[in-house]
């Protein structure tokens, strides 16, 4: 008996080993205005993509935040049941939080709301739905709790997951558990505030996100750590440490990460990667840019498999490299799901 029960318990632990990892690609819903369309998104890329947001009314019904977007969203719900990816409604985002609490504390709202979540999800055969209250406090843990609670009770087959935010997590970290997975936002850690650069999201960024979230009760196997697909300049600066005169170049300071590699190919800049923080950096005569790149990628891939968590989720999907050689996403990929063809190829 002894030695069956051994046996039970390597083979649940080989079976935790072998679970695969969510690999996460936000679709935001302004993204048909830089013209990325669901036909520019490489599916076999991802197993889950998020797409945020649809808005919440006071009232329990559920709309898209931009009207316009409803033939990008049908395109998208299509593609991604063919290419067998999982299409995770975002429900909530910037303003919201008073609908949202609204909701929770009238029970015939909440049963609008979770009939308005399970419509959504028949109609356009979604994987499940996310709740992101943003600048939630301790006061909203038990609204959140009953939302997250109502959800999993509606949509049974299906998966709810939670948007929190690091600076949050001790507000409502019960209500997290009840949720299949948890994204976890750390925001930007470097801005024109700060009076020397530093990373704008390194490894030991998230791995204190992430322990600090661990430490409030929740599985690190539940965690799914975002990661931002864009770089922040900083005018004068000469590197790391250095002090700085504001933002740089790029929209107020901020660069996707297929601009930069464009950037990058002038030999205006120096680019390196930091082992301390395990972040790259790019100096040149006028700026300082702070980016995740392939190797602090690498490193932050090696984070979530030594931790066990979830898996790790990119803002956003339009933000990237489209050639494999150099996209962030085919560098996920490969170290969290080698088996995958990553050969660029777009699949409709």
């Amino acid at each position: 008996m002894k030695k069956m029960s051994l046996l039970a318990i390597a083979a649940l632990a080989a079976a935790a080993i072998a679970a695969p990892f969510k690999v996460i690609g936000y679709f935001p819903y302004w993204a048909q205005y830089s013209q990325f369309m669901p036909k520019d998104v490489r599916y076999q890329f991802v197993t889950h993509i998020h797409y945020a947001s649809l808005a919440p009314a006071e009232d329990g019904s559920i709309a898209f935040a931009d009207e316009n977007d409803a033939p990008q969203f049908e395109e998208l719900a299509k593609n991604a049941a063919e290419n067998k990816v999982s299409l995770i409604a975002s429900i909530g985002g910037f303003e919201v939080e008073g609908n949202l609490k609204a909701i929770a504390e009238d029970d015939s709202k909440l049963s609008a709301f979770c009939d308005a979540a399970a419509e959504w999800v028949e109609k356009y055969n979604l994987g499940g739905v996310e709740l992101d209250w943003q600048n939630a406090t301790g006061e909203d843990a038990a609204a959140i709790g009953k939302l997250v609670g109502a959800l999993k009770s509606k949509l049974s087959s299906k998966e709810v997951a939670v948007l929190t935010y690091a600076s949050s997590v001790d507000a409502y970290s019960d209500a997290l558990n009840q949720a299949d997975y948890v994204v976890l936002m750390l925001g930007d850690q470097m801005s024109d505030s700060e009076s020397s650069v530093k990373p704008n999201l390194s490894k030991q960024d998230i791995a204190g996100a992430v322990d600090g979230l661990a430490g409030k009760g929740v599985s690190k196997d539940k965690i799914v750590p975002v990661v931002s697909l864009y770089g922040k300049s900083f005018a004068g600066a000469s590197g790391l440490g250095s002090s700085h005169q504001g933002v740089g170049s790029g929209n107020e300071g901020f660069i996707p990460y297929k601009e930069l590699m464009k950037k990058f190919e002038a030999p205006d800049y120096k680019v390196s990667f930091d082992e301390a923080s395990a972040s790259e950096v790019a100096v040149s005569d006028a700026e300082t840019i702070v980016f995740t790149g392939i190797p602090s990628m690498k490193a932050l891939c090696g984070l979530v498999k030594d931790e066990g968590l979830a898996g790790i989720a990119a803002y956003d999907l339009s933000q990237d490299h489209n050639e494999s050689i150099v996209s962030l996403m085919v560098t996920i990929g490969l170290q969290l799901r080698p088996g995958v063809d990553y050969s660029g190829k777009k699949r409709k």
